[in-house]
């Protein structure tokens, strides 16, 4: 649980070298979901800066397994907060010697837990294999003509895929560089792509709107990149193009957490293609296939060993409700045309994509009923003025309690991540239900703001 760092990547590969399971998780989360995703890997050793010290201040009490910490700076401050915990400075874990360790990991086995984000419940831990890692790695090398002269931009976390093997994994296979920061800031963008040489960078939908929204710069075009990608693509390609003197590949790829980078895009095609090492259909409510060029749920199943997560860490339930009839089921719409491109049309699932974080509307809504007066809410997503989406919570409160939004935004703000807290609290009379007694959600969308 860390931040973008050189330690974060010397002990993610050190693990893999020796064959030891790497547990990824965002350092944003916090509270019930943060706790639950260490005690379910049954974590004995997490690897942390004095920049989450509260967080885990926060949680420590409910956690079952874990046994040390390595800290990366202020051991002292370590050793006063957390004397349930062994201590451990990163440096006192460095080898003192530079002798070539074989390793004994074959290239199924796993090697990096990371979470996806829930549909309809929790975030869901996804063992992913050593092949796994370098065949998303690969996968990127061609159709975004990756070389050794190129230089990668990436702010993202690297509990994520996409900054851990789409960008930097990717990179160190063809020699290339990698400029790492700890997050996007719209004014250091720029100036930093410039200064750096960046030649390529992955652009979240997000991104392309807050570039797209800034203000025109004398740097728009005194860089040297030549493409950037993303999916989806919520600017108009011929005007970002233009304006910043860069090719943004368009959409149609398609990747997740638990499937693995299944399509990939074309450079000049809105299309995807998928990958020869698995076999996607397009089914209806039933697992039928549906004709070509109808919209259906999108279905995966792996052609090579090792190349999806085999199921949900420690979650039997979830893994047989996703996985079957032999396929792993997305929850999301897509087609084909006649020709065999794919196209994302839209998400099936209950996920609200938030400044490029898939956020589970289960856990905003666990972490607003952690406040005693609340007695029910619902979370659904709204457009966001900056592409994608924001989040809203519709809550209702318990008799004989008083609860305003500010004091009920307060409280999300210390038990959820950043990206999950809440643009919009309604605080309603009542909750409207379906007949099995859940939240109605596509009644509560049409409430007026």
């Amino acid at each position: 649980m860390l931040e973008n760092s050189l330690a974060y990547i010397e002990m993610s590969y050190a693990l893999k070298k020796i064959n030891r399971i790497e547990v990824s998780i965002n350092r944003a989360f916090r509270g019930p979901s943060l706790s639950r995703m260490i005690n379910l890997t049954s974590c004995e050793v997490l690897l942390t800066s004095s920049q989450h010290f509260e967080s885990l201040q926060d949680i420590k009490s409910s956690l079952t397994s874990l046994k040390t910490l390595i800290v990366t700076d202020n051991a002292e401050a370590a050793v006063q907060q957390f004397p349930e915990f062994e201590i451990v400075s990163l440096c006192d874990v460095y080898s003192n010697t530079d002798t070539h360790i074989e390793s004994s990991a074959h290239d199924t086995d796993v090697a990096v837990i990371m979470f996806s984000s829930g549909t309809t419940g929790v975030s869901k831990g996804c063992p992913l294999s050593h092949r796994y890692a370098v065949r998303t790695a690969e996968n990127m090398i061609r159709p975004f003509r990756i070389t050794q002269d190129d230089v990668n931009y990436t702010p993202y976390p690297l509990s994520h895929i996409g900054p851990a093997f789409y960008d930097i994994l990717s990179s160190l296979m063809v020699g290339a560089r990698v400029v790492l920061r700890d997050g996007f800031s719209l004014s250091k963008f720029w100036p930093e792509i410039v200064k750096y040489g960046v030649t390529w960078f992955m652009c979240l939908g997000s991104v392309q709107q807050l570039l797209y929204a800034a203000p025109p710069s004398e740097l728009d075009k005194a860089h040297k990149v030549t493409r950037c990608w993303a999916t989806p693509a919520p600017v108009p390609k011929a005007a970002f193009d233009e304006r910043f003197g860069l090719h943004l590949i368009p959409g149609g790829g398609y990747g997740s957490t638990d499937a693995g980078w299944v399509v990939v895009p074309q450079w000049d095609h809105p299309g995807g293609l998928v990958l020869p090492h698995y076999e996607v259909s397009v089914v209806d409510d039933h697992d039928d296939p549906v004709p070509m060029g109808e919209d259906g749920e999108m279905v995966i199943r792996p052609l090579e060993a090792g190349v999806m997560a085999d199921g949900y860490f420690g979650m039997p339930e979830k893994t047989a409700e996703t996985l079957r009839n032999c396929w792993f089921h997305t929850g999301d719409i897509c087609r084909f045309d006649e020709n065999g491109y794919f196209y994302f049309r839209y998400r099936k699932a209950e996920r609200i994509r938030v400044r490029g974080e898939m956020v589970s509307g289960f856990e905003v809504e666990e972490g607003v009923l952690a406040h005693p007066a609340v007695e029910d809410a619902a979370a659904i997503g709204f457009p966001s003025e900056l592409g994608e989406e924001d989040i809203r919570v519709f809550v209702t409160i318990k008799p004989n309690q008083q609860l305003d939004t500010e004091t009920l935004l307060e409280h999300c703000r210390k038990v959820m991540a950043k990206f999950m807290v809440p643009k919009i609290i309604t605080i309603i009379d009542e909750m409207p239900r379906t007949p099995t007694g859940k939240p109605e959600k596509g009644k509560l969308a049409a409430y007026p703001f």
